[in-house]
């Protein structure tokens, strides 16, 4: 049943992507809002929303009412949900006398004005959302930060403006802080708290306030990692200025992941509030990550593609102490440690012997790399894994992809290591595999290569021509190659700086190099010369002292002559004197 309050907005939807932002969506998301609904509570969805949360509500039993400004938006919300109440209009326009036990607002508060009529201001907005709360209810709030590691990488050359520009900026929150003390001068002063990654349009990672800005947490190496996995599947092939991997990483390291959150979900009450989850991540399936260990909380569909099957779970008592391995690997390779070196990549190697059976590994640790382990300086844990291969994997495939991946991160991010600059990932991953006496074949890399190529197809979905490519490009990442999945400028600049850094070293290593040639030609010539004049007899050394006087006299008698005509011609040019 659709209800129009006024303000309606015609020939208009706020679900295509091309008009505006992504509508908030995100497995995440979604478990935390439909956990906070319980059956029978009046539930207001404002604004453009992911149809799943909706139909989850609707699951969950509860009353649901939607609210969105958009005719379109409104008759399809109608057809798909039928049970559901749809008010189509300006929140301008909402009746204040109904009240809700959960209002949503994960959209923000950009999109609930309407351009037919009365536009209410973002100060405004949040009032009208904040007076529609009944008593003990709950108003979720989803805030865009304007310093987000996402607005830093963002990049926008053509100047494309959101529905976000046809507010104050001054009057919408800017910050946490702001966002809490509005919510509480609405009468809403209690709020939990979470910091959404990898952006407010795909929640897929929350963190809960209980764990921002705790530098000393055990999970931080998991944090990093869950992070890291999310930034690359949002930003897939993406241009962004910089890496947002880095910039995460960062932060996590400064203890600023709430700073730099792309945005924050406030769920602000009535009454006590206390923050559910530790962090709450959706990757397949969802669960909850806490210095307890890991809790699934929603099992993920069987899905197989590609060779590679979904995880449903994570397993019971997952221990995610620990920091990512890799960044000890890279700490000593910046510290050309090579001894240290040869024993944390012995560990590695050791760690993938100790899995396996009948010389395969089966599960989701046969994907396990050095980016995705993480140790606490006795033993290498996985972090939560998404795939895992079909069929056994050979333990030095597993080593050789795992060495490779170690490699494209040193060759691709710049980062010092012992050996030559000029060395290909092919190559640097021999040089590794000899470095703990675990010698690799060219079947081996392949088959790596192969494995890591049928890894990114599930990810983003690859066709066959899309494979072929993927894997010619895995094959030949040599120096100056920016990083891979994300598009990064700032890493495009550095591949460029690396590539004519070689380049000098490589002319200044040839100049040198035809310098010293031609000074050995000379000292030959000067020792055949010297030999030959030893060699003769008196009048052959009359004779080869004599052509040696006359040689020397003819090419000093050619460079005067020379001189004095240039002399001369400069005179004649010179203007004459007058008297």
């Amino acid at each position: 049943m659709i209800t129009r309050i006024g303000g309606e907005m015609y020939a208009w939807t706020d679900h295509d992507p091309a008009r505006g932002p992504q509508v908030a969506a995100g497995g995440a998301l979604r478990h935390v809002l439909t956990d906070l609904a319980a059956p029978g509570h009046a539930v207001l969805v404002a604004g453009p929303h992911d149809d799943a949360l909706v139909e989850n509500l609707i699951g969950r039993g509860a009353t649901v009412t939607c609210l969105t400004r958009s005719i379109l938006d409104a008759e399809r919300l109608s057809d798909r949900f039928p049970a559901a109440t749809i008010l189509c209009g300006s929140v301008a326009k909402l009746d204040g006398t109904t009240r809700y036990d959960l209002v949503i607002a994960a959209d923000g508060l950009d999109r609930l004005g309407s351009t037919e009529g009365e536009q209410a201001a973002t100060g405004e907005v949040l009032r009208i959302l904040a007076a529609v709360v009944g008593d003990g209810g709950a108003l979720a709030l989803m805030t865009d930060n304007p310093l987000g590691v996402h607005r830093l990488v963002e990049l926008n050359p053509a100047g494309h403006y959101e529905d976000a520009a046809w507010y104050p900026t001054s009057e919408a929150p800017a910050s946490l802080d702001q966002a809490r003390g509005q919510l509480s001068l609405h009468g809403l002063p209690h709020a939990e708290v979470y910091a959404v990654y990898p952006s407010p349009g795909t929640a897929t990672v929350l963190i809960g306030s209980g764990l921002l800005g705790d530098t000393g947490s055990s999970l931080r190496g998991a944090m990093g990692a869950v992070l890291s996995r999310a930034f690359t599947q949002a930003y897939r092939e993406v241009p962004v200025l910089g890496d947002p991997r880095r910039l995460a990483a960062r932060a996590l390291r400064a203890g600023a992941e709430g700073s730099l959150a792309p945005g924050w979900l406030t769920v602000a009450r009535r009454g006590p509030a206390l923050t559910r989850y530790a962090m709450i991540v959706s990757d397949g399936y969802t669960y909850e990550l806490s210095p307890v260990g890991v809790r699934t909380v929603q099992r993920a569909a069987r899905v197989e593609r590609h060779g590679m099957r979904r995880v449903t779970d994570p397993g019971p008592d997952v221990d995610l102490s620990g920091l990512i391995f890799e960044e000890r690997l890279l700490a000593l390779c910046a510290r050309v440690d090579v001894a240290g070196l040869r024993a944390e990549l012995t560990r590695l190697v050791d760690w993938f012997d100790g899995r396996a059976g009948d010389r395969t590994i089966t599960g989701p640790d046969a994907l396990a790399t050095a980016e995705t382990l993480l140790d606490d300086g006795y033993h290498l844990r996985p972090a939560p894994p998404a795939w895992e291969p079909v069929a056994p994997v050979p333990v030095d495939v597993a080593v050789a992809r795992a060495l490779w991946r170690f490699a494209v991160r040193l060759v691709t991010g710049g980062h010092p290591h012992p050996w030559q600059l000029t060395s290909s990932a092919i190559d640097l991953v021999s040089i590794l595999a000899a470095t703990v006496g675990r010698p690799l074949g060219q079947d081996d890399l392949r088959a790596a290569v192969d494995l890591q190529v049928a890894l990114d197809a599930t990810d983003a979905d690859l066709g066959p021509a899309e494979q072929r490519a993927r894997r010619a490009d895995l094959l030949s990442v040599q120096p100056g190659r920016p990083t891979l999945d994300v598009a990064g400028y700032r890493e495009l600049e550095e591949a460029l700086w690396r590539q004519r850094y070689q380049v000098s070293h490589l002319l200044a290593a040839q100049e040198w190099t035809e310098h010293i040639i031609g000074s050995r030609d000379n000292a030959l010539s000067r020792m055949d010369w010297e030999i030959q004049l030893f060699r003769a007899s008196l009048m052959g050394k009359v004779l080869l002292l004599g052509r040696a006087l006359y040689r020397s006299l003819r090419r000093d008698g050619r460079k005067a002559l020379r001189l004095a005509r240039n002399a001369a011609t400069r005179g004649q040019e010179a203007p004459g004197n007058t008297i």
